[in-house]
């Protein structure tokens, strides 16, 4: 993909240097403009694959699109949300061409959005599955990237962050009189996060201890590579994934991981220990309400816990 992806900005250079100076110039989140620049990346590769030559755009089809998308759900298991995210990105980019009058039609205008899921419950894991999550790092990582790993994974299970914010992170982003983290969330907006004490001292350990060096130009990048660069989101997923997939193999897990797993269990974590919901969107950077309120959800277990009523005497005869 990585390939696939120098391939493209090498292509189509002109045409996604104006889409990013569009977005910018419609004031669209940093997040945004990262989901929907990855998302169009892989949508120019899709349309030419096994081509020899460069794809005109004005030339894709409204079938296209949908096979690009039935692709995105039936190869890549991408959820109804992340495939009208594409859409949607998908949308903008040739709405960008329009304006800049290097196309005249778009072809997704008038593809519908899939249908997404109402009501659906997070899917988070349990302290003890979390417990043998962390217990496998140290047996699938390198080892001198056990702490780093525990550490950035630790970030999104035990401090709620988002793959992104985690990859974002810099050295200045740490409050070490506070012994928190600073986070740059969705819309830009930044938001203060003490951290437990033990995560805190092992990120402070890796910091000073374990850091990889720095190639010019990542000297400010929290998390680095082996070679010195900023760890990529995907690179975050892939170590997440990895340790997962571990678990499924030793049949010691019956879940599979993601990192925005760990990020549900921190949330759901947190209201079933009784924390203030307002308290919990706060941390998880929710800027809606009701988006915090799907991790209220109870288990069966909590269900059969509130259920142990003694009823003898009011039921049996005597």
């Amino acid at each position: 993909m990585e390939n696939d992806s120098t391939r493209m900005l090498d292509l189509y250079n002109e045409e996604l240097s104006l889409f990013e100076t569009h977005m910018d110039n419609k004031e669209f989140s940093s997040f945004t403009i990262d989901n929907y620049k990855r998302d169009i990346l892989l949508f120019l590769s899709y349309i030419n694959k096994n081509k020899q030559q460069k794809v005109d755009l004005s030339t894709i089809k409204k079938i296209h699109i949908t096979l690009f998308l039935s692709e995105c759900k039936t190869i890549r298991g991408n959820s109804a949300p992340t495939r009208n995210r594409r859409l949607s990105a998908i949308r903008s980019f040739y709405n960008c061409l329009i304006e800049y009058e290097l196309i005249t039609q778009n072809p997704a205008a008038k593809l519908q959005v899939a249908k997404e899921q109402s009501g659906k419950l997070p899917i988070y894991l349990e302290k003890e599955e979390l417990k043998h999550f962390f217990r496998q790092i140290t047996e699938s990582s390198q080892v001198h990237f056990v702490r780093r790993n525990r550490v950035l994974l630790g970030l999104m299970a035990f401090a709620g962050l988002r793959v992104t914010e985690v990859h974002r992170l810099n050295i200045a982003s740490i409050n070490r009189a506070k012994r928190g983290i600073l986070v740059e969330g969705k819309g830009n907006k930044t938001r203060y996060i003490p951290l437990p004490s033990t995560l805190f001292t092992e990120l402070i350990i890796y910091l000073e201890k374990d850091r990889e060096v720095p190639i010019e130009g990542h000297e400010q990048a929290l998390f680095l590579t082996r070679n010195g660069t900023r760890i990529s989101r995907r690179r975050i997923q892939e170590i997440t994934e990895l340790i997962g997939k571990k678990l499924l193999s030793n049949q010691s897990f019956s879940k599979k991981i993601s990192s925005h797993k760990l990020r549900h269990s921190f949330a759901t974590h947190l209201v079933q220990d009784g924390k203030d919901i307002r308290t919990v969107q706060e941390l998880l950077g929710h800027t809606n309400l009701n988006t915090t309120q799907r991790y209220t959800h109870v288990s069966d277990k909590q269900k059969e816990l509130a259920m142990d009523i003694n009823v003898d005497e009011y039921l049996v005869s005597h």
